[in-house]
């Protein structure tokens, strides 16, 4: 083992060749912005963001009650818990009625029927 290691380290030093190191130019190219093309949907150009975002009202479905706070629901922390009966925020759901306009009615009688309704 020693001798091949001996040997190795002679053919190095006696001008046998030796691999070229990479250019200097490969480094130069592989700082520049480099453009992907889209695959199966990854990549490619992000959609635009449309101007007049509707406010989607999220429903407790244990209770009826619909989140009306002036923050985004999805923003809003993990350990929130509705007002009204204090179930997690995974038991809010889309809610998909059209009676409410501007702030909605979570008086108990209201809660009551779109609980009901079941219109998540």
């Amino acid at each position: 083992m020693a001798t091949m290691l001996t040997q190795r380290q002679a053919a190095a030093f006696s001008g046998a060749r030796v691999a070229p190191k990479a250019p200097v130019l490969a480094a130069a190219r592989s700082r520049q912005s480099v453009q992907t093309k889209a695959l199966f949907g990854f990549g490619g150009a992000k959609a635009a963001a449309s101007p007049a975002t509707t406010t989607q009202f999220m429903i407790c479905i244990d209770c009826g009650y619909i989140y009306d706070g002036a923050q985004d629901f999805k923003s809003l922390p993990g350990s929130y818990k509705c007002p009204v009966c204090a179930s997690p925020k995974n038991r809010f759901k889309a809610y998909k009625g059209t009676d409410v306009k501007g702030k909605p009615n979570n008086a108990p009688a209201t809660m009551k029927k779109r609980k009901d309704a079941k219109q998540w």
